[in-house]
């Protein structure tokens, strides 16, 4: 499952890079507010632990869509042959969600909080006890960011290198809180790294 949530922040983030050519050629019409990130942090709840996560947002004046996708992984105990892990004691949790919240932009800042629908799955790994139980739940969201305020060159490695003409295209990080309220809820803290379009840029910026 971690691999599928890297897969789709990595899907996004081409796809964004692809389409910004398109859309810096077009410099009368303005940007949409289309973004994607990738998280890392701890949850506390039914389960416990590392949470790795990514999501697709899109905006429409301040109304936010959100897709997103996060794992919670608790290892528990790894038993070693030499240097090779032959059994692993561990718990997960998937959850895959829908959110629509409100999302305000102030300058290079902004802050958003969103609710919806999950879907979920909690698998456990022991010697003498495997389990998976799958459930909905109501994932809820709060999170700020602080992204460039005007067009600017786009940077690559590590931000070093400009490359380009000035584009509405850029990077963000943040702070995100996300939670959900099911029969296994849980609460979690994350810093986000983002892509895309965060606001409207205008034309001469």
């Amino acid at each position: 499952m971690l691999k599928q949530i890297l897969l789709v922040v990595f899907l996004l983030i081409f796809s964004t890079l692809k389409a910004q050519e398109n859309l810096d050629s077009l410099s009368l019409k303005p940007n949409p507010i289309v973004f994607g990130d990738f998280s890392l942090g701890y949850s506390n709840g039914f389960v416990k632990g590392f949470t790795v996560g990514g999501s697709i947002n899109y905006q429409k004046k301040n109304d936010l869509f959100t897709f997103r996708a996060l794992q919670v992984i608790n290892i528990k105990k790894i038993e070693f042959f030499l240097i090779f892990p032959i059994n692993i004691e561990s718990e997960t949790m998937t959850e895959y969600s829908l959110l629509y919240g409100k999302r305000y932009i102030e300058d290079g800042f902004s802050y958003h909080f969103s609710g919806g629908i999950s879907y979920a799955s909690y698998d456990k790994s022991f010697e003498n006890d495997n389990l998976t139980i799958d459930y909905v739940g109501f994932p809820i969201e709060a999170g700020i960011s602080w992204f460039k305020n005007k067009k600017k060159r786009f940077r690559v490695l590590y931000g070093l290198i400009p490359v380009g003409k000035p584009t509405s295209f850029g990077r963000s990080i943040g702070f995100k809180l996300h939670a959900n309220i099911a029969k296994r809820s849980y609460v979690g803290l994350g810093l986000t790294f983002g892509l895309g379009w965060h606001k409207i840029y205008a034309n001469d910026e």
